[in-house]
């Protein structure tokens, strides 16, 4: 447009110059990367919840094994695993709350081929927490809002009955709900990233700033070309298709981070996490028929 507004037409008013489009975009490029540190701190932070999660899901299972021995000469092994099953189902009730779609995440067809590709869907809930609660379980955490509060209160409540048939001495029993107390925060950190959108003056103003430097663009960029001569005015062609990537490039980057539970191609991982929880802890009660890992994603989404 702009050589054929100059060249052709005549219209030699359209070299406008350079430094106010460069001042512009310098404050589009602060702008887009201010969003971008913004967005990658809330997937990095996801992250790190879930890892904390991870290592808490650990900590609490090798604890309650270590703590809780026998009762009046029986084997309690059957209600360690009932009280480990339950925190399974925590995880997967978790999971459940992160894969609710929002009113701000992506629906666009792209999104949704990810989602399919990735498997975020492939199992629902119903048939994930069967395999870890008991029936009466299952009916009773269905009528609840928050599922994974109320399993975290009565996994309190089992630990407090531990105590007072004096299966743990005080101490375990205030480390163990320590360790439940910390699954909390790492859930409300959880439910907070996933509940509060990222602000809109940084997730829509960004594009109208990159859209009205890329008009300008080409124009600023042709004064100085014609500063080399006419014959290299074509040249602005490729560097205006570099610079418009780059910035477009940038805003989507910020974009697609926004969320990062959303279940797209490099959001947490969320059931890749969950899984890999759940391998471990079946395997401390030696159990043989061990869940495979999730396989890792290797092909191409369009």
């Amino acid at each position: 447009m702009a050589i054929l507004s100059y060249d052709y037409l005549g219209w030699k008013w359209v070299a406008i110059p350079w430094l106010p489009v460069s001042l512009i975009g310098t404050a589009t490029a602060f702008f887009v990367g201010f969003k971008n540190n913004q967005s990658y701190d809330r997937s990095w932070e996801a992250r790190t919840v879930w890892g904390a999660i991870t290592n808490n899901s650990r900590s609490f299972s090798a604890a309650l094994r270590a703590f809780v021995g026998v009762d009046n000469g029986r084997d309690i092994d059957d209600e360690i695993r009932i009280i480990v099953y339950r925190h399974i189902g925590w995880l997967y009730a978790l999971k459940n709350a992160m894969a609710q779609r929002t009113s701000w995440e992506h629906k666009d067809r792209a999104s949704e081929r990810q989602r399919r590709a990735l498997g975020t869907e492939l199992e629902t809930f119903d048939k994930e927490i069967v395999r870890y609660l008991s029936p009466e379980e299952v009916a009773w955490i269905k009528t609840k809002k928050n599922m994974a509060t109320q399993l975290l209160d009565r996994q309190s409540q089992h630990i407090s009955h531990l105590r007072k048939r004096e299966l743990i001495d005080t101490y375990q029993h205030i480390e163990l709900q320590r360790i439940i107390a910390s699954l909390y925060d790492e859930q409300g950190k959880s439910e907070r990233i996933k509940n509060t959108p990222f602000p809109r003056q940084y997730a829509t103003t960004s594009i109208v700033f990159i859209f009205i430097f890329m008009t300008l663009l080409p124009f600023g960029l042709l004064t100085e070309f014609l500063e080399l001569g006419e014959k290299y005015m074509w040249l602005l062609i490729p560097f205006n298709m570099i610079v418009s990537w780059v910035f477009m490039f940038m805003e989507y980057t910020g974009d697609v981070s926004e969320n990062p539970f959303e279940g797209l191609l490099n959001d947490v991982p969320v059931r890749t996490i969950v899984r890999n929880i759940e391998i471990d802890l079946k395997d401390m009660l030696s159990e043989e028929n061990l869940p495979s890992k999730c396989p890792p994603f290797l092909g191409a989404i369009f």
